[in-house]
């Protein structure tokens, strides 16, 4: 039994009448009539009593018909939920983001234009360490991923689109004795530790090192934290300094100042997705974005 005999059968149910069916359904009385007794046949029992040229319903065709005109009700229904959902009108939308970052401008703008063009979509957000947003992302636990450019490998499989920029500044205890000194630079802190993290967490950041080598002139004293949300924990404890862009939630410890040191320059925000992924909302929420300067959809 297919839906098209389905339908065939609710509409002489409601005509009394295949001529008057057929009509209804765009099709000819023998073809209706053929649906009709195919799936009478299936069924093994009659739905319609034939007395020349008037049908009724028998008991077993009453029952059918109330029952199948919910079904029909309910697959309307489903229809409409399941295309709304491919056009981008309701579901559900995963955003992951790292630990520590705060939801500014471009992605709390972006979040709320979204909201209200898609009341009827949920977004859940999340955070996660820098290895296990780009694992969420590869297994579909979250769908786009808020982070930093630097943090995009030469993978295939990813798309994204560059949303911002942040400064990035350097976070040192406000009982450093540079703490809120203007002109100074990274040569000035290299007698401090360096927080760090290990290459499976950052790779980027991990050779970070080779940058503060450079710029300090000799290989740092470093600490590792081994992941991005203990680093910001030792920050706090004061077990070192490391640099972190300005939408950080640390800015707000009274304990830490963020100072621009002038030769750090700064991050490249990102919105980041699975090229393959099935869930239309992706390109309806990324499409809030405004245009970047330097932004357009990338490939990695």
């Amino acid at each position: 039994m297919n839906f098209s005999q389905i339908k065939c059968f609710l509409a002489a149910a409601d005509c009394m009448s295949f001529t008057r069916a057929a009509e209804r359904m765009f099709i000819s009385q023998p073809v209706l009539s053929r649906q009709i007794a195919a799936m009478e046949e299936e069924l093994g029992m009659e739905l319609f009593s034939r007395e020349k040229k008037v049908i009724r319903l028998t008991p077993a065709g009453e029952v059918m018909a109330n029952g199948l005109r919910k079904i029909a009700g309910e697959y309307r229904d489903l229809v409409d939920k399941a295309g709304a959902v491919h056009k981008g009108f309701e579901g559900s939308l995963n955003i992951g983001m790292i630990e520590g970052q705060l939801i500014c401008p471009p992605y709390s703008v972006a979040l709320n234009r979204f909201r209200e063009k898609y009341p009827n979509v949920h977004v859940n957000l999340s955070r996660h360490t820098l290895a296990s947003l780009r694992h969420a992302l590869d297994q579909e636990t979250i769908d786009i991923a808020f982070t930093a450019s630097f943090e995009i490998t030469d993978e295939e499989g990813l798309e994204y689109i560059e949303v911002g920029t942040s400064k990035t500044m350097l976070v040192v205890p406000k009982s450093h004795p540079l703490a809120g000194k203007e002109g100074v630079t990274l040569s000035d802190f290299k007698d401090d530790t360096f927080l760090t993290l290990p290459e499976s967490e950052s790779p980027h950041i991990a050779s970070s090192i080779k940058l503060f080598t450079q710029r300090l002139g000799t290989p740092p004293r470093t600490l590792e934290a081994p992941n991005i949300g203990s680093l910001g924990l030792w920050l706090e404890a004061g077990y070192g300094i490391f640099p972190l862009n300005s939408n950080h939630q640390l800015k707000n410890n009274p304990n830490l100042v963020f100072m621009d040191v002038g030769d750090l320059g700064f991050t490249t925000e990102v919105v980041m997705w699975k090229k393959d992924s099935a869930n239309p909302m992706i390109r309806s929420f990324v499409a809030e974005f405004d245009p970047f300067e330097q932004s357009h959809t990338k490939t990695s």
